[in-house]
């Protein structure tokens, strides 16, 4: 029996083939065929497709925009605020908040005491708080 088998180049020639072998060959004819029927019918598109026929992009709509530019307003003004205070205040913060120190461990840094570092904090917070 003969079947056909198209070659790397796109060029289709007839092999001989045991009748096992070319009614599998056969059977997977008809698999590719109906799943290329049925892709037709239930019009599936993917992403790519959609976006490169249309432009279309998807929107996660868990996302939510206004939230996400309000965090970002937030944080360009502590940036700001942060700015503005001396050199030993920001050092402070970096200390507290970027290194997750104990006002106890900065006391221990600077050879303050602990009073004296909450102290600090109390004043930059009570200058931070006039840009929020």
């Amino acid at each position: 029996m003969k079947v056909p088998y198209q070659l790397s180049g796109g060029k289709t020639i007839e092999v001989k083939a045991n009748p096992a072998v070319a009614e599998l060959l056969a059977g997977f004819e008809r698999e590719d065929g109906n799943e290329k029927r049925n892709k037709r019918r239930r019009n599936n598109a993917s992403i790519d497709e959609l976006y490169e026929a249309t432009g279309w992009e998807p929107v996660d709509i868990t996302v939510d925009i206004e939230a996400g530019y309000i965090a970002q307003e937030e944080k360009e003004t502590a940036f700001f605020g942060i700015a503005q205070l001396s050199e030993q205040q920001q050092r402070l913060i970096r200390l507290r908040y970027y290194e997750g120190k104990t006002e106890r461990e900065i006391a221990a840094i600077l050879g303050i005491s602990q009073p004296a570092v909450h102290k600090q904090f109390v004043k930059i917070h009570t200058a931070l708080r006039k840009y929020f």
